[in-house]
């Protein structure tokens, strides 16, 4: 089974919510724009653990500015997509 029909990249839902560019989190997570892009648009092939620690933080830290009450965490920006539920999607 091929693997990328597992995930679904949700960040454009979240930086819509806490209205902020993609460019403008690249810069507060100190990462290339193209990976935020390529978040955003569902291309990305590969992650590494200490990037998506990079956005988390600074999405929570656009996100307390905002004064959400919640905090951000990775199923708000990567969706599991179980085998078993993959005819739903």
């Amino acid at each position: 089974m091929d693997v990328k029909n597992r995930y679904h990249f949700k960040l454009g839902d979240i930086l819509e919510e806490l209205d902020i560019t993609r460019n403008r989190l690249a810069v507060e997570a100190k990462i290339r724009p193209a990976t935020v892009i390529d978040m955003v648009n569902g291309k990305t092939k590969r992650l590494e653990l200490e990037t998506l620690v990079h956005i988390l933080d600074a999405l929570n830290k656009f996100a307390r500015q905002r004064r959400f009450t919640r905090t951000i965490t990775l199923a708000d920006i990567v969706e599991y997509i179980p085998e078993d539920e993959m005819d739903n999607h």
